[in-house]
């Protein structure tokens, strides 16, 4: 199994301090006070990503300067950090031409101070929390977004917010920047799941990659001995491999694991749908048989949906570079006396997200679909989930994420060859589900492990995606 958090990008942290110059010859100390309290700030961000900064911006002159520099360094985020109070016109030609999320940093090394005791200097020190409200205004006036993050160097809670901010902004970044596709087609008459390509392209400056069929055939064909048999290790090393599994079926399955592999690598596709019936049985099984070969895939970072659906596909990316993984499911039942969705779904998975080994058995049936195959099926982690859609419909010009935080709850589960999993959302049911389908979702959706919303909101805020909480 992989590691969650070894696809997370790195942040590139856009970090402007500011300051007004008129104080410097007023109050000697204050400047080295403040540069003080900015290196221990830029401390704790170098933990979170790559700092990037210009010198202290404390004149309109080099704020515009602080904007071109910004401009030339593809940043992820801005946090804009004051030293103490400082005017407006210090923040607004470095941001007005800076197409990144802003966070006004209104925080301070203390908890607290002596009053009592304390001097103009030190009050000075303490007093960037007066120049929010005027940045936020100047911000407002110029039809920038952003938001405000309070608190002191000592709380957890304003570090993490950070961490959010700048992960989500970092997860943007490479969404943009890579391939999709899809193989094949799309499960007839499912109305949800045909993706817009015109959106992907606007969001993405991108359109989707699409692999012929073929090329899986031709891969699977000319897969050498040795390499079938090295990923016939690496399955039964990753599974509890059940009795009614065959040598041959196992070899099969090897077999399309390493043509997938070789069709989705040469394309370097990071997010795929695929699916098609087939009119010969080497083709339909190429499709039916491919949930180990997609799923060892979306273990490596590069997830794949059945059913064709891209959309679906895209969320379970986006939980991948949040470090939550991201597992394709859909909702099975409701259990109104335990007050939990029953959910789940057949063929690829991520067994990332498996509490203990997952196991292979041999289906005759895949329901809906032709064809047989081995069946992936595991537990999940008790716990926070993330659950993820991102669709098209009410999406505005590109698309739209609707999502939740509920928990994976212990308790009985369906044995049917494929995982499944118990969760409870924070609403009651029959309200959940109306607020949930009124936002135009797909009936597919991507979980991840842990409460990602805020890092959810930042993304949407980079890719200027709508965005939903239910």
């Amino acid at each position: 199994m992989g590691n969650l958090k070894e696809r997370m990008p790195r942040p590139r942290i856009g970090l402007l301090p500011t300051g007004h110059f008129y104080y410097w010859e007023q109050f000697p100390k204050l400047r080295k006070m403040g540069s003080a309290m900015y290196d221990k700030l830029r401390k704790h961000l170098e933990e979170i990503g790559d700092v990037i900064a210009p010198d202290l911006v404390d004149t309109v002159e080099k704020s515009t300067r602080a904007g071109e520099f910004f401009r030339n360094k593809d940043i992820d985020i801005l946090l804009i950090f004051p030293f103490g109070y400082t005017p407006s016109m210090c923040i607004v030609p470095a941001v007005k031409n800076l197409d990144v999320p802003i966070r006004l940093i209104n925080a301070h090394e203390n908890s607290s101070y002596d009053y009592k005791k304390a001097d103009t200097t030190t009050y000075l020190h303490h007093e960037g929390v007066c120049c929010i409200p005027e940045y936020s205004g100047a911000l407002v006036n110029i039809n920038r977004k952003f938001r405000v993050r309070t608190g002191h160097f000592g709380a957890e809670r304003f570090w993490e917010e950070i961490r959010a901010d700048c992960l989500g902004a970092a997860a943007a970044r490479v969404f943009r920047a890579m391939n999709v596709g899809l193989i094949g087609e799309i499960y007839t008459n499912m109305c949800d799941m045909p993706i817009d390509e015109h959106r992907l392209l606007r969001a993405t400056g991108k359109l989707l990659i699409r692999p012929e069929v073929e090329e899986i055939e031709e891969a699977y064909h000319r897969a050498t001995k040795s390499k079938v048999e090295d990923m016939c290790c690496q399955l039964r090393q990753m599974y509890e491999v059940d009795k009614t599994v065959t040598d041959q079926h196992l070899k099969f399955s090897a077999q399309l694991a390493v043509a997938y592999e070789e069709v989705i690598l040469k394309h370097d596709i990071s997010a795929f749908g695929f699916y098609w019936w087939g009119e010969k049985e080497l083709l339909t099984q190429m499709r039916s048989q491919a949930a180990l070969a997609v799923s060892r895939l979306t273990v490596l970072g590069r997830p794949g949906v059945t059913e064709g659906d891209v959309k679906t596909a895209l969320a379970m990316k986006i939980l991948d570079l949040l470090g939550a993984g991201g597992m394709f499911l859909e909702f099975f039942s409701m259990d109104f006396d335990e007050d939990f969705l029953m959910m789940g779904h057949d063929g690829p998975s991520n067994i990332n997200v498996a509490a203990g080994r997952p196991k292979l058995q041999h289906l005759e049936i895949h329901h809906g679909k032709s064809g047989h195959g081995l069946g992936i099926d595991f537990k999940m982690r008790n716990g926070p989930v993330t659950l993820l859609n991102l669709t098209q419909f009410d999406a505005g010009d590109t698309f739209k994420l609707i999502y939740t935080v509920g928990e994976v709850i212990p308790g009985d589960i369906l044995n049917i060859g494929n995982p499944n999993c118990r969760v409870r959302v924070k609403r009651p049911l029959p309200e959940f589900f109306d607020a949930w389908c009124q936002q135009g979702p797909g009936h597919h959706l991507a979980l991840g492990v842990g409460d990602h919303s805020a890092e959810i909101e930042s993304f949407a805020e980079s890719m200027k995606f709508r965005c939903v909480r239910i």
